[in-house]
């Protein structure tokens, strides 16, 4: 196991036991870690139902590191278009000859 995945762990056994003498509920560990709606729903009703400051952080770590985080790609601004170049009026077209026709 990684360091990440020791910590993740540990975080999910300090909520399973919180939420089991604070409210009295079972939490599946499982699904947590596998099932990104059961997670965001359960850690969205613990913490409306939480009134411990060190529980609301341990949900917010958990909810931390459970969401999938969101891929955020870097905004590539457009090309400028090229602007047509300007003519100044001094400037004559002999194209056609000195008479333009």
């Amino acid at each position: 196991m990684s360091e990440a995945e020791i910590e993740l762990a540990r975080l999910l056994a300090r909520f399973k036991l919180q939420v089991k003498r604070t409210l009295g509920r079972s939490v599946n560990l499982t699904a947590m870690t596998s099932d990104p709606a059961y997670a965001k729903a359960t850690l969205d009703e613990i913490e409306e139902l939480a009134d411990d400051e060190e529980f609301l952080l341990l949900v917010i770590c958990l909810r931390e590191k459970l969401a999938p985080a969101a891929v955020v790609e870097p905004v590539v601004p457009a090309p400028a278009p090229e602007a047509a170049p300007v003519r100044s009026q001094a400037m004559r077209d002999y194209r056609f000859g000195a008479r333009g026709g």
